[in-house]
């Protein structure tokens, strides 16, 4: 702990600021020292507040990122200053442990996409009616340099919050639609494999999010209708009307669009029938804690809107049954394969030449 103490006599060639440290008793150093937070943050958070709102004009992507950190930074100071505020003692650490080690994630994030420390790994997607492999999901990994493995339950809301997201979004799209490009030319089929990427909610809110996704199917020369992009129930509640816009320009590309986790956010049936979307996924949480009740209901829903339905977490073959036998025939998890990396999903590929054996 950190204890100021009055100090006398006052020191030889003690400039004035340094002075009124040394003699002023320990309540009126830490107003002090608020103070000299306080008055130059006033400046810069109403700065930052006048970037945020466009009133200084336009940032860049970067400038953007860059600018959600020192508002958070300057959150951080605010907060330090009312710490010494109220404390008659300043704990040498603000912050907690959990803060800290979030602290240097987010800052080693913004290297990691550059290092090269992100991967992507596939999920398989099959159709148990054709006993086939249809397609994959992809889903990114962050091995840190030292840390090793950090979860997507981790990483994913602290690149949203900073703001790398964005291009970490493009990065897995591009990565994701070049790997199926890859695959479709190895083993053609009489239906083309799929490929699902996951988008954030903050990317249904980029401005050039249809045009970037245009560019990445004509780079990598995928038809539009084999890319199927998810979006949690959630995103939708938050932005239906901006995320119905998107939707429907990226439909236009002819991009399938599937609802993630769906019976989990309580969207509105009403607004439901209106979006452009073409499956819904059956939340995991439903399919391992056997609520049957509620995905023959999702299945029936989808059935009367013309929806394909999915169901995720699939790990046994009894879930495989009910899940059947209620008239889902497309499923993943690990019933058939846990994510894996692109070499183990070609050698899957290629021994099984898309079929798949469930050996029910």
């Amino acid at each position: 702990m950190i204890q100021f103490e009055s100090v006398n006599p006052e020191p030889a060639g003690l400039d004035h600021s340094a002075k009124a440290f040394a003699v002023q008793p320990f309540e009126d150093i830490t107003s002090l020292i608020s103070h000299e937070l306080r008055t130059p943050l006033t400046a810069i958070l109403g700065s930052l507040g006048l970037l945020k709102m466009g009133q200084l004009g336009a940032l860049s992507e970067e400038g953007q990122q860059l600018l959600s950190i020192a508002i958070s930074n300057a959150d951080r100071l605010t907060r330090l200053a009312d710490a010494i505020d109220h404390e008659s003692l300043l704990p040498m650490t603000i912050l907690s442990s959990t803060e800290i080690e979030h602290f240097q994630l987010e800052n080693d994030l913004y290297q990691a996409l550059d290092c090269q420390e992100f991967q992507l790994v596939y999920q398989p997607m099959v159709s148990v009616e054709s006993d086939r492999i249809i397609g994959f999901e992809a889903l990114a990994r962050w091995k840190h340099y030292y840390r090793g493995s950090i979860p997507p339950a981790v990483f994913i809301p602290l690149a949203e919050k900073t703001g790398i997201i964005h291009p970490l979004g493009m990065w897995i799209l591009e990565q994701a639609c070049q790997q199926l490009h890859r695959w479709q030319q190895q083993f053609p089929a009489h239906s083309p494999l799929t490929m699902s990427v996951n988008l954030s909610p903050l990317q249904l809110l980029q401005p050039d999010l249809v045009s970037q996704v245009r560019q990445i199917l004509q780079d990598t020369n995928i038809a539009p209708n084999s890319l199927k992009l998810e979006i949690t129930e959630s995103a939708l509640i938050q932005n239906y009307e901006m995320a119905i816009g998107v939707l429907s320009e990226l439909k236009a590309l002819g991009v399938r669009l599937y609802i993630d986790d769906f019976g989990t956010g309580y969207s509105s049936l009403s607004r439901l029938q209106d979006l452009p979307v073409d499956a819904l996924k059956i939340d995991r949480s439903f399919v391992n804690g056997q609520k049957w009740d509620i995905s023959k209901t999702i299945i029936l829903l989808a059935t009367k809107l013309g929806l394909e339905v999915i169901a995720e977490g699939v790990e046994t073959a009894q879930e495989l049954k009910a899940l059947k036998a209620l008239g889902c025939n497309q499923m993943q998890g690990y019933l058939f394969s846990k994510p894996i990396d692109s070499h183990a999903a070609n050698a899957m590929l290629s021994q099984s030449g898309l079929s798949y054996s469930f050996n029910l």
